[in-house]
């Protein structure tokens, strides 16, 4: 690539990074918003306030939302209106399935390559959640539960994997929402968080896929009520 006296030709490894670099950043906070919930369905997100909020000019954000758009994490309306959308029961049991299949798979993986300091990471995380279930901390709630979910597929060390999982959660994070009513959510008793915490601990690796997969179809009970056909 040529580097002129005044400027660089585009389209090489030194092109300016300060747009693309904060387009990046927005694009990871945008769908971490996503997937713990901060974003609710139905939501119209407006660019500039969201520029102002992340400290950042509204290009980057603006690039940002269009990827997650293309993603299907957003939806753009009429009149280039982005908004969260607002999932119908048939996209939900969809996105319910594909979780219970990839987010099983990373779990019997992490069984065999999880650390035991991994192992302990994932017990605080989950007694984090419990905590916040106990207060009733509905923001909190959403935070831990997701970092568990995602610390375990992190944990199979399978990087598409995880690619896939966090675009999912992307997608269903802001309708777990609806998980937790006045009454809390009913779950199995032991959690089957704790069930999967035991099965790696066992090496099990077919018991921890089985227990994550029995937390994602009986937490999804609730949140179906809300959900248009």
């Amino acid at each position: 690539m040529a580097v002129t006296e005044g400027k660089a030709e585009t389209g090489g490894a030194l092109d300016p990074i300060g747009r693309q670099s904060l387009s990046a950043i927005a694009y990871e906070k945008l769908r971490k918003a996503l997937m713990t919930g901060e974003l609710h369905p139905g939501l119209r997100l407006n660019g500039r306030a969201l520029a102002t909020r992340l400290g950042t000019s509204l290009t980057p954000v603006r690039e940002a939302l269009l990827q997650l758009v293309a993603e299907g994490a957003l939806e753009m309306q009429a009149g280039r209106s982005i908004s969260v959308p607002m999932l119908s029961r048939a996209a939900y049991l969809e996105l319910r399935d594909l979780r219970m299949t990839v987010e099983g798979m990373g779990a019997e993986r992490a069984a065999a390559a999880i650390t035991p300091g991994g192992i302990a990471k994932l017990a605080q995380t989950h007694e984090k959640l419990a905590a916040a279930k106990l207060r009733k901390d509905l923001a909190s709630s959403l935070k831990w539960n997701e970092a568990f979910h995602i610390g375990l597929a992190t944990a199979a060390e399978m990087p598409r994997l995880l690619k896939i999982v966090e675009g999912l959660w992307s997608q269903s994070g802001p309708f777990l929402n609806y998980l937790f009513g006045e009454q809390g959510v009913t779950v199995a008793d032991p959690h089957p968080h704790l069930l999967v915490l035991e099965a790696l601990r066992r090496r099990d690796g077919a018991a921890a896929a089985a227990a994550i997969r029995q937390d994602i179809l009986e937490g999804g009970t609730n949140l179906l009520a809300h959900l248009e056909n």
